[in-house]
């Protein structure tokens, strides 16, 4: 089988830009758009709880079943958001190639002798030398349009980004200048403090680790608190922003802003108390449902081993 050819450095930008902010559902950006939506939706809840603990602490109108089913589902999805945004297994190509913040940045220190200053401006469609450019006749005023062809504000924004990427100052630049890799090394090292929350997620979530496993890396469920979910949170989202930033001059709001129908019914009871009796009949069905696994199920699996 031929070696499948590397992708030219243009290409190579397209994957970090459809790895990060692309409309894929995988997407580094999509999925923490999502992670931060339900974080502020679970931040209602759990407000709203505190308000009904204050009206009555002894006795709250709270019902354990339903907010216990709350916070461990809030709980699963948001540690499995974060292992899969940092995850470092596997890269950005091939056959088990994945969209994460890690793999990434691993693809983007590998091409960073190709990813010289002269390249990085040349990839934004910029002329490397903005002299001529800043000699030209601009628009007057603060408000005007600047045509691009004029923009050499931009270039020059651009040279002073790669300046502090590649510890250069404004005096030493050479158009082969590279990013340090202690860039890379300091950005992969941010994300390492979600650690415990990914092996947390490897013993607990994605795998029922038995004990013996757990006590080799002393696994906890206990210490993964969710002032820590929301620390990784911020994390995940400050690298990836910086990312976005020195990439494709780009920014995005974390918690982007709601719709008008946003907090339409937020305060609509689930169903009133006179329609208790149909919601009951629909639990009973369930654990009728149930027990016929029971009732049935073994003679069924007696009947396959023995046929």
């Amino acid at each position: 089988m031929a070696k499948e050819e590397k992708p030219t450095l243009e290409q190579a930008r397209k994957n970090w830009f459809d790895c990060l902010k692309g409309n894929d559902t995988n997407a580094i950006f999509q999925q923490i758009s999502q992670m931060i939506w339900d974080t502020a939706i679970f931040r209602l809840v759990v407000e709203s709880r505190q308000i009904k603990i204050e009206k009555n602490a002894k006795a709250p109108a709270i019902n354990g079943a339903l907010h216990s089913f709350i916070d461990r589902n809030y709980f699963q999805s948001q540690v499995t958001f974060i292992r899969r945004l940092v995850d470092k297994r596997y890269g950005l190509i091939g056959p088990k190639a994945v969209y994460s913040i890690y793999s990434l940045i691993s693809d983007i220190c590998d091409r960073r002798n190709e990813l010289t200053r002269e390249a990085f401006i040349r990839l934004r469609n910029m002329p490397y030398d903005y002299t001529e450019i800043q000699k030209r006749k601009q628009p007057v005023g603060k408000d005007l349009f600047v045509p691009p062809e004029l923009d050499w504000e931009s270039i020059a924004e651009t040279h002073q980004t790669f300046d502090r990427l590649s510890g250069k100052m404004h005096n030493d630049r050479q158009p082969n200048d590279v990013i340090l890799e202690r860039v890379f090394t300091r950005l992969k090292e941010r994300l390492d403090v979600c650690r415990q929350i990914t092996n947390y997620v490897d013993k607990f979530v994605a795998h029922s680790a038995t004990p013996e496993s757990r006590a080799i890396q002393d696994v906890s469920a206990s210490e993964i608190t969710f002032k820590k979910l929301w620390e990784a949170h911020k994390i995940i989202f400050v690298v990836a922003e910086f990312l976005s930033l020195i990439l494709f001059s780009e920014e995005h709001m974390a918690l982007a802003i709601e719709n008008p129908f946003f907090f339409q019914y937020l305060g609509t009871p689930l169903f009133e108390q006179v329609e208790i009796g149909r919601i009951r009949s629909a639990f009973e069905s369930y654990r009728e449902e149930t027990e016929q696994w029971r009732l049935t199920g073994i003679d069924d699996i007696w009947h396959l081993i023995e046929s």
